[in-house]
């Protein structure tokens, strides 16, 4: 008999840890960001409220992105975990934001954010796995 990995446990393994990981990740960015507002020189507070206005729709975008994934893995159903996957790119999008092109970036950013790519990245070639395992017809073999 052969040895069927199953992508949907993967799958919500990766979503589980990424709920917590986002949930750190999001606490740490907004301290830092409130660190950077007050030590750091800013050219202008247009350009800081941005930037707190972005992660406040990264915070959004990637709640609903965890969301929809988990509750299309789980339901077994195709739709929402599209919707997932094209949620990631507006996150993926913000965290590189918060990566290369924001005014500071401290070291910490730098890690913080690299990981939460990575993330992204995997969950993506995973849930693609997970839609074929979805979308194929049954076997007839038994």
């Amino acid at each position: 008999m052969p040895a069927v990995v199953n992508s949907s446990l993967t799958y919500e393994i990766l979503m589980y840890l990424n709920s917590f990981y986002f949930g750190m990740f999001a606490v740490c960015e907004l301290g830092m960001s409130v660190f950077k507002a007050v030590k750091l020189p800013t050219p202008g507070a247009g350009i800081l409220l941005g930037e707190f206005s972005l992660l406040l729709f990264l915070i959004i975008t990637e709640g609903g992105r965890i969301y929809l994934g988990r509750k299309g893995n789980l339901t077994e159903r195709g739709l929402p975990m599209l919707l997932g996957i094209l949620l990631t790119i507006p996150s993926a999008l913000a965290t590189l934001y918060f990566l290369i092109w924001q005014n500071y970036a401290l070291r910490l950013e730098l890690i913080l954010c690299s990981i939460q790519l990575v993330l992204h990245a995997t969950e993506v070639i995973i849930s693609i796995l997970c839609l074929v395992a979805i979308y194929r017809p049954p076997s007839t073999e038994e």
